[in-house]
C-alpha cells in the first residue's frame, strides 16, 4: 500500500515519495526536494527517498511529532525499503539513509544534516558483508555518521572521534571483530560525552534526525542568515530522506560538485571538482584536496562524460546553470542535488545572454537573470576592493573628509587650477587640491579628474560644482594645510609636493597617499552588457533621462543610454562659467533698481541661451527638460547668498515669487530651441510647484513669452502637490516626481540629510524611521498619489532619483503607477534600463 492510498488527500499529507510528488511546488518540498523530484522526473540517476513537507515543519516545532506525521515517515521509510531491496536496521543489506533539511530558499550551510543513519554494530557488521568484506569501509561510515550524530543531534563538539586514540582504532579494522570493537568504543566516547546512551535504534536515530532538522531551522545562524537576505522566517523547510550512496567504497567512487558553466565568469564550459574516495562532507568541508572534474575524466572517461552529458540536459530543463552535487558508487553516477548556482556578476550577464542565444531562455527570461546590481558590478570603474583594504591596512589613508560627490579616481596633486589646467592639458591626470574653490577656479576643476577641498561642505562652492560636472569630490579634510605658493601638501607632519599621486573615494571622503588600481570590465562583458540594456529598451517602453551641466556629460550620457536630457540652470550656469550672471541679476533684482536688473536679466538671458545651445546641438532631437534656477534647493540658493553682498529678495525661493526671473530663462530656452532648430520635445521644468493654480499662471508665462511650443513640466516635491496633482495635470504637459526631495518632505527633512546614508541608516536601525525611503515608499506618499490613469488628460508622468541608487521596490511601484520616464544620475543610467525593462516585461 502506498503512501497516497492510505492518506484521504493531499491536504493531509505531510510526506512524498520523489516519484509522487510530481507538480508540488518549492515552497512545499523545499530547494532540494523540489530538485531531486524534477531529476527523477527526467529520468536521471537519483536514489530513491521522500520529502518531509515545510508545512510538517511549521507544525512540529515544539521537538515532538504528531502522530500522523510519524506513521506517515514510518510508511514512506517500509516503502522506501520495499523499492530498494535492503532493511532499515535488519536484514543482509541494510538500508542508511541521509537526513537533509532543504529550505524553499537557498540558505547553503544555515541548517543541518546527518549521513549514513542507520548504522549500529549489526547493521554495521551487515554492511560489511554486503560490500565484500568491507570492514574498513563500514568502520569508517560507522565513525562518519556517529560524529554527525554526535554534532548535530546531540549538540557535541564536532571533534569528538578525532582524536589520536580513535584513529589509530579505525586505522586498525581489518575483520569482524575488530569492527565491532570500533562500533562500541564509539558508541561508549559519545555516550559518555553526552551523558546518555548513543541510540542504536535506527528508527529512533531516524525520529531524532528529523527533529533536529526542524529545529536548525531556527538556529541562530539561520535566523541571523534570513535577516540578512531578508528571507521570511515562516517559510520552514523540508526535510529529506534518501537511500546513501556511498563515494567513499573504493575506485572508481567518489564525490563531486559541478556548475554546468564557469560561475567565474560564465564560460560555457563544466566547471567543477571531484573528490575520489570521499563523501559529500569531505569536499564541503575543505578538509580533502579534489581534483578538476577535466582530470578526473582521464581516468574514469566513461563516468564523466556521461556525468556531462546528463548534466547538459538537466540544464535545458531547467533553463540555467546549475550547482549539481554527485556520487559515483562502484562506478554507477547518482545525481544527489540540483539547484540554480550562485554567479559573479560578470558571469551572470554572460550566461543569461549565451541561454538566449542558444534558444534556452527568451528576452524576457534573460532580463531577469541579471539584477541591476550585478549590472552596476560589472560597469563601475571602481578600486580594487583588496588594494583598498591593503591601503588601509598599511596606513595609506592620508586623510578623511566629507564625500560631496562619489567616484573613485587616481590623479597627480596640484594646487593651483592654471596647473591644474596645463598639466590637464598636457595629458596628465590631476586631482585640484585647494584650500577652498570660488568661481575663478573653474577651470582648473574642468581639467582634474577630482577635487580634494580643506574647508568646506556639502554646500560648498567645490561640492556644488564638482555635482554639476560629475567629478569626485571630497571636502572638509581640516587636517590638510594647502601651501599653492610653494607648492605643497602638508598633514600630519608630512609633506606632498605636487605631482607626486594621490587616490580619492568621493563617496567615503577617503585620500589615499598611494596609487590604488582601478578594475575595469574586459570588452567581452562590454558588449553582453549592451546587449542585455537592448533587450531591456525594447521591451520597456519607457524613457530614461540623466541630468547634464555641459556637453561633454551630454554626449557621454546619450552614449551610455540617455534617452532624454535634463538640465538646471544654475548648474549649467556653473559649469560654464556664467554663475556669476545669475548672482548678478537675483542680486540687482532684490535691490530694486528698475535700469540694473534688467540689464543683469538679459545677460542672464544671453548667457543661458548661450549655454544651452552648446548642449541641445549635442542631444538633438532627445526630449530636452531644462529646469529653472532652483534658489529653494539649499545648495544653489547658498551659493548665490555666499556670493552677493545684498539679501536675495525671498520671492526666489518661491516658483512665481520672482516672475520676470523665470520669465528671463523661459525667453532664453526659447531662443536654444529656435537656435537649434529642436523639435517640439523642448520642456521647461518648474519645481517647487504645490497648486494647480501655480501650474496655470506658468503655462501662462510660456505663453506670454512666445512659448506655446515649449512645453510645462513641473517637479512635484510636497504632499500637497500629491494632493492636487490631477488638476494641476489639466496645465502641464508632464509632471515629474521629484523623489528624493518628497520622500524628506514626508518627514520634513533637508533633502541633502537622506542622501547621508550612514546617518540615515543609523536612524532607521534605531527605529525612529518606520522604512528607508531609498528602498521603500512611504505610506504618505501611497496613499496621496492618485493612479494616474484617473486623470483622463495626456499629461505624461515621470520620476527623478537625483542622488540616490534607483531601488526595484521603489521603480515598481512607479511602474505599476503608470509612470515610465526616470530620471537618474549618470552612473544608474544602464541599471534604470535593466530594470524597467525587467519590470515591465515580466508584466507584459
Amino acid at each position: 500500500m502506498t503512501i497516497e492510498t492510505k492518506l484521504k488527500s493531499n491536504s493531509e499529507r505531510f510526506v512524498y515519495a520523489f516519484d509522487e510528488a510530481k507538480g508540488l511546488d518549492t515552497a512545499l518540498l523545499g530547494g532540494k526536494g523540489a530538485g531531486l523530484v524534477q531529476m527523477m522526473a527526467a529520468g536521471l540517476p537519483v536514489p530513491a527517498g521522500f520529502v518531509i513537507t515545510t508545512e510538517a515543519c511549521r507544525r512540529n516545532q515544539d521537538g515532538s511529532f504528531s502522530e500522523g506525521l510519524w506513521d506517515e515517515i514510518e510508511q514512506a521509510i517500509r516503502q522506501l525499503e520495499r523499492r530498494t531491496n535492503r532493511g532499515f536496521g535488519n536484514g543482509p543489506k541494510p538500508l542508511l539513509v541521509s537526513v537533509r533539511s532543504g529550505a524553499p530558499v537557498s540558505m547553503p550551510g544555515m541548517m543541518d544534516t546527518v549521513l549514513n543513519l542507520g548504522l549500529n554494530e549489526e547493521t554495521a557488521v551487515a554492511l560489511a558483508h554486503a560490500t565484500g568484506g568491507g570492514f574498513r569501509f563500514a568502520a569508517d561510515t560507522f565513525a562518519r555518521f556517529a560524529r554527525m550524530f554526535a554534532d548535530i543531534v546531540l549538540g557535541l563538539t564536532e571533534e569528538l572521534l578525532h582524536d589520536a586514540e580513535f584513529l589509530a582504532e579505525l586505522d586498525a579494522v581489518k575483520d569482524e571483530p575488530s569492527l565491532r570493537a570500533l562500533v562500541q568504543s564509539a558508541s561508549e566516547k559519545v555516550s559518555a560525552a553526552a551523558g546518555e546512551p548513543f541510540p542504536t535504534n535506527p528508527w529512533g536515530q531516524l525520529r531524532r534526525a528529523v527533529v533536529a532538522v526542524f529545529e536548525s531551522w531556527n538556529s541562530r545562524r539561520a535566523v541571523r542568515y534570513r535577516e540578512h537576505h531578508k528571507i521570511p522566517h515562516d517559510l520552514g523547510t523540508a526535510v529529506v530522506v534518501q537511500q546513501m550512496v556511498f563515494g567513499n567504497l573504493g575506485s572508481p567512487s567518489g564525490t563531486g560538485v559541478a556548475f554546468t558553466r564557469d560561475p567565474r565568469n560564465g564560460d560555457p564550459a563544466l566547471y567543477g571538482e571531484y573528490l575520489e574516495n570521499g563523501q559529500g562532507e569531505d569536499l564541503v568541508a575543505g578538509t580533502h584536496t579534489p581534483e578538476s572534474i577535466d582530470a578526473v575524466g582521464e581516468r574514469h572517461p566513461a563516468i564523466i562524460s556521461r556525468f556531462k552529458t546528463l548534466a547538459r540536459e538537466l540544464e535545458v530543463v531547467y533553463k540555467d546553470v546549475l550547482d549539481i552535487e554527485f556520487t559515483v558508487e562502484e562506478g554507477v553516477l547518482y545525481f544527489l542535488q540540483v539547484r540554480p548556482g550562485k554567479r559573479t556578476a560578470e558571469a551572470a550577464v554572460r550566461i543569461a545572454i549565451d541561454l538566449f542565444d542558444e534558444g534556452v531562455i527568451d528576452s524576457a527570461t534573460a532580463l531577469q537573470r541579471v539584477t541591476p546590481d550585478q549590472l552596476r558590478q560589472v560597469l563601475r570603474p571602481r578600486f580594487v576592493p583588496k588594494a583598498v583594504q591593503t591601503a588601509r591596512t598599511e596606513g595609506k589613508v592620508l586623510v578623511t573628509g566629507t564625500g560631496a560627490s562619489p567616484g573613485q579616481v587616481i590623479g597627480r596633486i596640484v594646487c593651483d587650477p592654471d596647473r591644474a589646467e596645463a598639466r590637464a592639458a598636457a595629458g596628465e591626470a590631476v586631482i585640484l587640491v585647494r584650500m577652498t574653490t570660488s568661481p575663478q577656479d573653474l577651470h582648473g576643476m574642468l581639467a582634474a579628474q577630482g577635487i580634494v577641498t580643506a574647508k568646506g561642505g556639502s554646500t560648498s562652492h567645490a561640492a556644488v560644482v564638482a555635482r554639476a560636472l560629475d567629478k569626485p569630490c571630497i571636502v572638509g579634510c581640516e587636517l590638510l594645510d594647502v601651501d599653492a605658493l610653494n607648492q605643497v601638501v602638508r598633514v600630519g607632519g608630512r609633506e606632498f609636493a605636487e605631482g607626486e599621486y594621490i587616490s580619492i573615494d568621493g563617496l567615503t571622503g577617503e585620500v589615499f597617499a598611494a596609487e590604488i588600481p582601478i578594475g575595469t570590465s574586459n570588452p567581452g562583458a562590454l558588449d553582453r552588457v549592451s546587449r542585455i540594456l537592448e533587450m531591456a529598451d525594447s521591451s520597456s517602453g519607457g524613457t530614461v533621462f540623466n541630468r547634464v551641466s555641459t556637453p561633454d556629460m551630454a554626449k557621454a550620457a546619450i552614449a551610455a543610454g540617455a534617452r532624454g536630457i535634463g538640465t538646471r540652470n544654475e548648474e549649467v550656469l556653473a559649469a560654464s562659467e556664467g554663475f556669476e550672471t545669475l548672482v548678478d541679476a537675483v542680486s540687482t533684482y532684490a535691490q530694486g533698481d528698475a535700469a540694473a536688473t534688467s540689464a543683469a536679466l538679459e545677460a542672464l538671458e544671453d548667457v543661458l541661451a548661450e549655454t544651452l545651445v552648446k548642449i541641445m546641438k549635442v542631444v538633438h532631437p532627445h526630449p530636452f527638460a531644462a529646469r529653472i534656477a532652483d534658489l529653494s534647493s539649499g545648495r544653489a540658493g547658498e551659493a548665490v547668498a555666499n556670493l552677493t553682498d545684498s539679501a536675495p529678495s525671498p520671492g526666489i525661493w518661491l516658483p512665481l515669487g520672482a516672475p520676470e526671473l523665470v520669465r528671463t530663462q523661459i525667453r532664453a530656452l526659447i531662443r536654444a530651441k529656435e537656435s537649434t532648430a529642436y523639435p517640439d520635445n523642448v520642456m521647461l521644468m518648474v519645481g517647487g510647484t504645490n497648486t494647480a493654480a501655480e501650474a496655470a499662471a506658468l503655462r501662462s508665462l510660456c505663453d506670454d513669452a512666445g512659448g506655446k511650443s515649449i512645453k510645462l513640466g513641473i517637479a512635484a516635491r510636497s504632499a500637497h502637490c500629491l494632493l492636487e496633482f490631477p488638476e494641476i495635470a489639466k496645465h502641464a504637459d508632464m509632471i515629474w516626481i521629484d523623489y528624493r526631495s518628497l520622500a524628506a518632505a514626508c518627514y520634513h527633512y533637508p533633502d541633502d540629510l537622506v542622501l547621508s546614508r550612514g546617518v540615515l541608516r543609523s536612524y532607521i536601525d534605531g527605529g525612529y524611521m518606520p522604512i528607508n525611503p531609498v528602498e521603500q515608499v512611504d505610506d504618505v506618499i501611497k496613499k496621496l498619489l492618485p493612479p494616474i490613469s484617473q486623470n483622463g488628460n495626456s499629461c505624461q508622468f515621470g520620476v527623478t532619483f537625483a542622488g540616490w541608487t534607483v531601488n526595484e521596490e521603489v521603480v515598481s511601484f512607479f511602474t505599476q503607477r503608470g509612470f515610465r520616464h526616470f530620471g537618474v544620475e549618470s552612473s544608474e543610467l544602464a541599471a534604470t534600463r535593466l530594470l524597467i525593462g525587467r519590470l515591465t516585461s515580466s508584466t507584459s
